[in-house]
């Protein structure tokens, strides 16, 4: 920190800070890290120069700049929950999927709680998606540092498709849809956008199927500037799209990882076109269990799997049509970062994107790896996490109010 001045309290003013340059307080302020926000939240409530600079629009866009990608501020993730009341042959029993938010930053967004009957699908720029079966519309657009929402139907041929045994309700007239397996993501749709600070700007929520009974896999995206979903389009190639598998984006075309294979399905937004890309490693390595479907890293799609004590990494180049080779990337030893209990049983359940930051489910809790830097830290005790939905995203816009919540 620059050296302070030491002036007569007088000319200070009773309630201000020491009389900073405020050249000296923006240089200060840039550094705090992105992942404590609180920290610049409290210093806006501190005096009116403070406030003006962190509330400043140049400066929170070279804040953006200075850091990069933007930080953590927590994940996302869905438990089952149930419950029973009533008595004897009243008694009656209800199972349902609660949508949770964890914390992993100093402020915690008020918009950030549990949604009953919602089921997160994705997360990504700064935007959540759920599916709502329960309300009148079928998805549900959050973002949880402005708490913007957008509320949307399914298109007419999908909304009856989307329909399954996780969603069932007391309407007796409702008929499950056999053989039916989807995932949704949600994305940035600005022109040219840097994805440092989507906010406010208009998204796309693409929606891949397979019907098994078709022997179709099918495609759908919504546009929020037009506020319609394209026609649908399929291939005559049934490929059961993994509900709870991780998605990975590269431009406008959107990956979905298959149930029990190996295999992507790729669709390609702008040309709209459905595709199949099985991996397939460039060396033998008949001892690697299955690769899962991690994201993209780089510009390429990012391939994970654990065999004890180590995590394997392969990237593959977005855009390949049939089988595509997979290149070996990274081999981390795990002993060294996690304990003894961990190791017993670890596999990958989520990955934040652009800050290269793995999520690992293991016997002693919930763990992140740091690619670039090799850290690991365990951020929650519960083991039994599936999937989890890393939420990236700038909190600038919360430095001129004071924290409402820790």
């Amino acid at each position: 920190m620059p050296p302070t001045t030491s002036l007569p309290l007088a000319q200070r003013g009773r309630h201000s800070p020491p009389a900073l340059v405020d050249d000296a307080m923006r240089e200060i302020f840039l550094r705090v890290p992105a992942d404590d926000p609180k920290t610049l939240v409290r210093a806006a409530a501190v005096c009116t120069t403070w406030s003006r600079i962190l509330s400043d629009v140049i400066f929170t866009r070279e804040y953006r700049a200075f850091h990069g990608a933007p930080p953590v501020l927590g994940f996302l993730h869905n438990t089952h929950h149930e419950r029973s009341w009533g008595k004897g042959r009243s008694k009656q029993h209800e199972e349902y999927l609660v949508s949770n938010f964890v914390s992993t930053a100093s402020f915690r967004p008020p918009a950030c709680h549990e949604r009953r009957h919602w089921r997160v699908l994705d997360s990504r720029h700064g935007l959540v998606l759920f599916h709502t079966p329960k309300r009148d519309e079928d998805f549900v657009i959050c973002d949880l540092v402005t708490y913007d929402r957008w509320r949307i139907d399914a298109a007419p041929e999908c909304a009856e498709i989307i329909w399954n045994r996780e969603d069932e309700d007391d309407d007796e007239d409702e008929e499950e849809v056999e053989g039916v397996t989807w995932n949704a993501a949600v994305l940035c749709a600005k022109d040219g956008c840097n994805h440092l600070y989507c906010h406010g700007g208009p998204f796309l929520v693409a929606l891949v199927g397979s019907d098994e009974d078709q022997e179709i896999t099918f495609a759908s995206v919504y546009s929020s500037q037009t506020d319609e979903w394209s026609d649908m389009i399929s291939i005559e190639e049934p490929n059961a799209i993994e509900m709870t598998g991780q998605i990975g984006v590269v431009g406008n075309k959107v990956y979905f990882q298959c149930e029990c294979t190996q295999s992507i399905v790729e669709y390609n937004m702008g040309e709209e076109e459905l595709s199949v890309i099985d991996p397939i490693f460039e060396d033998d390595n008949e001892d690697i269990p299955a690769i899962g479907l991690l994201g993209m890293e780089d510009g390429m799609l990012l391939f994970a799997t654990v065999l004890e004590p180590r995590l394997y990494l392969w990237s593959m180049e977005a855009g390949s049509n049939g089988a595509a080779p997979l290149a070996q990337r990274r081999v981390i030893e795990l002993a060294p970062l996690l304990p003894c209990r961990a190791l017993l049983d670890v596999s990958v359940v989520g990955f934040a994107e652009g800050v290269g930051l793995i999520f690992l489910n293991t016997e002693a809790g919930l763990y992140t790896i740091e690619l670039n830097s090799g850290q690991s830290k365990e951020v929650h005790r519960a083991t039994s996490f599936k999937r989890v939905m890393p939420y990236t995203s700038f909190y600038t816009r919360a430095w001129g109010r004071m924290p409402t919540s820790d």
